[in-house]
């Protein structure tokens, strides 16, 4: 106990106004290479502003209380909300900031009132406890309830709650002291506030700093499975997702049909419209394509003008009625050309059960091949283990289904 009361608070104080300053400048670092990165702006003005608060508490007693007491915990007490906002933003909560920062002005208010008063002992340290454990157990209820089965972020809301329950100290201050606590003052206690605020501090920062960094690693997993142009998958992407529904289909027993599409004449329209039209072209089929996909669909462009689309839970039949409707939505848009039109050549195909990805991205192909010596513009199917594999196209169509494509 002594060593601890004999450690000094003015070099606690300046540790955590090191630190909270590379928290922000981290946070800020993050946000402007990697904008994208949800929550990371707020957070870093949350550590910029404990980092001016905790300068003027640095400087109690050589400033005035306006300063080192009531402008200092208003920034403080800001740092939190803004903290929360942050908090708010990576989970894409729908829950509003709006209260947190009416008791940000109204406890700013009155803590304020209490300093020009010259009436900050009891009444003012009962505020401040009091507003600092609603918003850091606001924050940990928040965490929690985003951490569903992630131990991590449980053991986050856990430490922000024990954060919150440390605001309530200033009370055991009066209680024992008859004071509030005060970084001029050397005492076991104050030392050890002091001591627990640096420390929660780092965890803190740590552990944003660990969810972002959690979520920058999905954000670039991402962006590599991603086709610039084109906005869908890259073929790396759509082939790893291939993977994916094959083991899928197979666990569950599920229908899992592919198709193959290919721009018709593409090549033609890079040559006569240039290659700005034809890569206008190739973003409009995709968002045709997109438009007529259902939620749970998978798109990635497979090549330079062909692209794959994954039917999960689908046979060829339910997935021709679909393919049917995307070659007719791709007709409907305008051409890259006077002599020009968009039309698209669909290759359909049904997973046969433990089949791998190679043999049934062949057949595909090999069905494509058929729509393009059919003319073009259309959709051909070849069905695993009958005289489809031969190259003849054969689709059974129930009579419901039949009606569907002619309408």
């Amino acid at each position: 106990m002594s060593f601890i009361a004999s450690i000094d608070v003015g070099t606690l104080l300046g540790c955590q106004i090191v630190l909270t300053l590379v928290y922000a400048i981290v946070f800020f670092c993050m946000k402007s290479i990697y904008p994208y990165l949800r929550g990371a702006g707020a957070v870093a003005l949350a550590f910029f502003a404990a980092t001016i608060s905790n300068i003027l508490l640095l400087l109690s007693g050589s400033i005035p209380a306006f300063f080192s007491i009531g402008l200092a915990h208003c920034l403080l007490l800001s740092a939190f909300v803004l903290f929360y906002t942050g908090v708010l933003h990576f989970f894409k909560s729908p829950r509003t900031i709006r209260y947190a920062w009416a008791l940000t002005y109204i406890t700013s208010a009155l803590i304020f009132y209490l300093v020009l008063s010259h009436d900050h002992t009891r009444t003012l340290s009962y505020i401040i406890a009091v507003s600092f454990f609603l918003v850091r157990g606001v924050i940990a209820l928040e965490i929690l309830r985003h951490s569903t089965d992630r131990i991590f972020l449980k053991i986050f809301a856990f430490l922000m709650a024990a954060y919150a329950i440390f605001a309530l100290n200033r009370v055991i201050f009066l209680l024992i002291y008859a004071a509030p606590p005060n970084p001029a003052q050397r005492n076991f206690l104050q030392t050890v506030s002091v001591l627990f605020s640096v420390s929660f501090a780092f965890l803190i920062g740590l552990s944003f700093l660990l969810m972002l960094c959690g979520d920058l690693l999905t954000l670039v997993k991402d962006e590599s499975e991603r086709d610039l142009l084109s906005g869908v998958l890259n073929r790396r992407g759509i082939e790893q997702r291939l993977d994916t529904e094959l083991k899928r289909a197979e666990r569950g027993g599920h229908n899992l049909s592919i198709a193959l599409i290919d721009i018709d004449h593409f090549k033609t329209i890079n040559d006569y419209a240039g290659h700005a039209a034809g890569d206008t072209a190739l973003r409009d089929v995709v968002s045709a394509i997109s438009s007529r996909m259902r939620a749970y669909d998978s798109l990635g462009r497979f090549g330079g003008d062909e692209f794959l689309l994954i039917f999960p839970n689908t046979s060829s039949a339910d997935a021709l009625i679909v393919s049917s409707r995307i070659k007719q939505s791709v007709r409907e848009l305008s051409s890259p050309g006077a002599e020009l039109s968009l039309t698209i050549s669909i290759g359909l195909t049904q997973a046969a059960p433990g089949e791998l990805a190679g043999p049934f991205l062949a057949r595909a192909d090999k069905a494509l091949y058929n729509a393009k010596n059919a003319g073009r513009n259309c959709c051909r199917i070849l069905l695993h283990g009958t005289d489809a594999e031969a190259g003849s196209e054969r689709v059974i169509l129930p009579p419901s289904r039949s009606n569907l494509l002619q309408q």
